[in-house]
């Protein structure tokens, strides 16, 4: 936490803020998801039009298991990237990514600089794996993702329904933490052969 704030720089040239979430941003934050067109509001898993399911989710912060970092320009929240797992159970180790910027700022490489954050976090904890489900058509969120060396696992046939009521396909995309130590190992201790 002591990293943040930070400056960014997005493609365009603009310069952004990334901190984590607190509970005093809250008002900006609805703000923020219910400023969202509605072509947006069709990939997100609630229903952001009603506060209470924005206060649901981010209301109690506990950054163990809810991590947001959210990033600013002209003191408006203009994305946020949130690192999810679960308290207890068979899924503890496994983290979920997930990260909305508003429409005007998309495609200038925010999506990928909240991933980075993200999995930076990630790896200084007893995380085994990060996921994030896509819906097959966000394909800027999935080039993202790939830049960030997450595979593709499956695609899940007709498996979630937007706001509308339109079935689509679910992409599920994972990075093996304990895989990419290894191979870092392997590289750093002259395990890996180049030929």
């Amino acid at each position: 936490m002591e990293e943040y704030p930070k400056k960014v720089k997005l493609k365009n040239g603009t310069q952004a803020t990334l901190r984590l979430l607190e509970k005093k941003d809250l008002n900006l934050l609805i703000r923020f998801f219910q400023s969202l067109p509605l072509e947006d509001r069709l990939y997100l898993r609630s229903d952001v039009m009603d506060k209470e399911n924005i206060l649901k989710r981010f209301g109690k912060l506990d950054y163990r298991f809810i991590y947001p970092v959210i990033a600013f320009l002209n003191q408006e929240i203009i994305a946020i990237g949130t690192l999810f797992r679960a308290e207890f159970g068979w899924m503890r180790n496994l983290g979920e990514i997930r990260c909305v910027v508003a429409r005007e700022h998309q495609r200038q490489g925010l999506c990928t600089i909240l991933v980075r954050e993200l999995f930076l976090y990630a790896v200084s904890t007893d995380l085994f794996k990060i996921q994030a489900e896509i819906m097959e058509d966000q394909e800027s969120a999935i080039t993202a993702f790939h830049r960030m060396g997450f595979e593709q696992e499956a695609v899940l046939k007709k498996h979630v329904t937007d706001i509308n009521g339109k079935r689509r396909n679910l992409v599920i995309m994972n990075l093996d933490i304990e895989d990419l130590w290894s191979l870092l190992e392997d590289f750093t201790y002259g395990k890996t052969y180049i030929i």
